[in-house]
């Protein structure tokens, strides 16, 4: 009787391992995913503040045509910088996505 109820015991030990390991590993990836999601936030608000520039440099090209150079050389350099930030993102959104799964 005292080596079943040793396995037991060890059974037990070894079911509560496992569920501190599970237990570790889902903390692990909640940590991750928070990381993950804070960086995402940053993004958006650097896209926010570049749209909202892109959007003042057209109105004021549309004031100025005749001055538009120098506004339009800014529209498309935060454009591109904007597209390089929405790529970044989409691909840790993907990357993510395929930890989660």
């Amino acid at each position: 009787m005292g080596h079943r109820a040793l396995g037991f015991a060890g059974k037990g030990v070894s079911q509560l391992s496992e569920k501190g390991n599970h237990e570790d590993a889902i903390e692990e990836l909640k940590n991750e995913f928070l990381g993950e999601f804070q960086h995402m936030q940053k993004n958006v608000h650097r896209l926010m503040d570049d749209l909202t520039a892109i959007s003042g440099y057209a109105q004021i090209v549309q004031v100025k045509l005749a001055q538009s150079g120098a506004e339009l050389e800014k529209i498309i350099h935060t454009v591109e910088k904007s597209m390089l930030v929405l790529r970044y993102c989409v691909a840790n959104l993907k990357e993510l996505e395929q930890r989660c799964a």
